[in-house]
């Protein structure tokens, strides 16, 4: 089938903000004695802000509480949107504009919360014709809701859409939900992406991999 859409993670593919969410959940855990560093939040990027903090703590064996792990997410919430917005990556609206120019429609599908999305580029959002965050699905990537909820939002086949991620979990997100997906070496090596169909070093090389 002909392609009619490119689907968009955000974090760490459109802006350069998954350094700054490292940092706010290395904050956010400081208070409990936790040292979080930032490859581990890159290994768990595509679940919400709570499901990250659930992880990391487990895999620390920390035993903390429900109410912890909720103000946890909320202070790591809070520090991230201290930080205003992201930069985009170089390329980013060359891309978006060419993409559009051909006549494809553009999602974003994004395990943070529409309230982020709206500080990263608020000009960047009427040229997406699909946006799904956490707040719109029960389960967030690795569970392919987010992907088949823009499937069912674009009123587009799997075959018709090509997916670009640079993380594990959204990877397979995408794969489970049918996608063929293009990953970015920006905040994981090109070993941690293989499962998928292509893998480039930035934004700029995205159409030419489509």
């Amino acid at each position: 089938m002909p392609l009619r859409a490119v689907i968009f993670d955000v974090d760490g593919v459109l802006v350069r903000s998954m350094e700054k969410h490292a940092e706010a959940y290395a904050a956010a855990f400081l208070p409990y004695g936790a040292r979080i560093e930032q490859h581990e939040v890159f290994r768990n990027e595509g679940r919400g802000s709570r499901e990250v903090a659930v992880a990391l703590a487990k895999e620390r064996n920390m035993g903390l509480t429900e109410e912890q792990l909720d103000a946890i997410a909320k202070e790591k919430q809070r520090v991230f949107a201290s930080f205003g917005p992201m930069p985009k990556y170089p390329g980013v609206d060359a891309l978006i504009d060419s993409l559009r120019a051909r006549g494809l429609r553009l999602a974003m599908v994004t395990g943070t919360t529409r309230v982020n999305i709206e500080r990263h580029f608020p000009e960047l959002l009427p040229k997406f014709a699909a946006i799904v965050t956490a707040d719109d699905v029960k389960r967030t990537k690795p569970d392919p809701e987010p992907y088949l909820m823009a499937l069912r939002k674009l009123e587009l086949r799997a075959d018709e859409c090509v997916v670009v991620e640079n993380a594990p979990l959204g990877i397979r997100s995408a794969k489970d939900a049918g996608l063929r997906v293009i990953a970015i070496t920006s905040t994981n090596p090109p070993e941690a992406l293989k499962g998928a169909d292509v893998i480039v070093e930035k934004v700029a090389d995205v159409e030419g991999a489509l």
